[in-house]
């Protein structure tokens, strides 16, 4: 009798610990048996809608989730249905316990990624959500520390096909604003590749003395992922000499706000990360002044110099005398002003 007690009582620990099977678990797992994940989800979602879930429930559920994406991607790359089961299936991955099912579900969400990027003639959000499902796989490969090599492989297919069904074409911009927006949305997806990084340093190198506002150029809506500047920056006159930079820096604004220009947040910033800030504290910037004799008045843009701080108005520019100072080694990358209504950056290329 004691005997069966403590055998009993252990069958009981590990139901306690194991879980139960209910009846919609178990008929999810028939479907993903057979392959019919749309029905194994719904079933599923009944089972955790009821409370009743076993130690491997998140492990199927996330295994129909994904191949269900798989097959919908075969049909259709772009249905809303693909990133529908992987959102579902990337919120389970806390609970997924096996390692099969974790490198199952970054591979296919990394290959869809993929295939969704490598896609002709699709708009640049498309691009950015299928480069997005390659990140959020290679961030739960690193986290889990499983396959994180293949998931990096991927990506690098990706980024290679894009840049070289795009590369040429923004080369070949003959405006050379737009010829850096395009540029710049290649490096967004690709940042380390060698080519691209080669097309846009000799770009910005060329565009040193232009204001980048491309809203009236590019001909297409602009992302802001790319031009999220609010204060946009331009060296008509720039020397860089060993261990100096010098020139005239302007500024427009974009920021909607009206705020002072203090030369003293002017910094350049090295390659490598090292920071100098500005000399210089005179220039102009443009106000709206009333001119004309009393009675026949006028509103005219006019420069008003300054001498310490200026008044930088939305959409108006002002301009600034700058010089930069650092040791050897300093490769100057971008110059930076930032204050509590914006931030902007102008790269130099090199």
């Amino acid at each position: 009798m004691k005997k069966f007690f403590l055998a009993a009582l252990a069958m009981s620990v590990t139901f306690a610990l194991t879980g139960c099977k209910g009846t919609n678990e178990k008929r999810g797992d028939e479907h993903l048996q057979e392959g019919r994940f749309r029905n194994a989800i719904n079933s599923y979602l009944e089972a955790k809608k009821k409370g009743s879930m076993s130690d491997e429930f998140y492990d199927n559920f996330t295994l129909a989730l994904v191949r269900a994406a798989e097959i919908e991607a075969k049909k259709d790359l772009n249905s809303d249905l693909i990133n529908g089961y992987f959102e579902k299936a990337s919120v389970n991955m806390a609970e997924v316990k096996k390692d099969e099912v974790v490198e199952e579900y970054v591979t296919k969400l990394a290959t869809v990624g993929k295939q969704q990027a490598a896609q002709e003639g699709i708009d640049y959000a498309t691009v950015i959500n299928a480069f997005a499902k390659i990140d959020t796989a290679l961030a739960t490969a690193q986290a889990r520390h499983i396959a994180e090599g293949s998931v990096k492989a991927i990506r690098t297919e990706a980024e290679n096909a894009y840049v070289a069904r795009n590369l040429s074409d923004a080369k070949a911009e003959s405006d050379p604003v737009v010829c850096e927006y395009q540029l710049m949305k290649l490096a967004e997806m690709a940042p380390e590749n060698a080519d691209v990084k080669a097309a846009l340093n000799k770009s910005r190198v060329g565009t040193r003395g232009y204001f980048l506002i491309f809203g009236e150029q590019i001909g297409e809506p602009v992302n802001r992922r790319i031009d999220k500047w609010g204060y946009v920056m331009a060296f008509p006159t720039i020397k860089i000499a060993p261990g100096s930079l010098s020139g005239e820096l302007q500024f427009w604004a974009s920021t909607g706000n009206n705020t002072e220009l203090d030369p003293s947040k002017i910094k350049l910033v090295s390659t490598d990360g090292q920071e100098v800030f500005a000399k210089g504290n005179s220039g102009w910037c443009e106000a709206e002044v009333l001119v004309g004799k009393k009675g026949d008045e006028k509103i005219e843009k006019k420069k008003q110099s300054f001498k310490g701080k200026g008044k930088l108005m939305n959409e108006f520019q002002c301009s600034v005398n700058v010089s930069f100072s650092y040791g050897k080694g300093f490769v100057p990358d971008y110059v930076e002003y930032k204050d509590e209504f914006g931030i902007g950056r102008k790269y130099l290329g090199q």
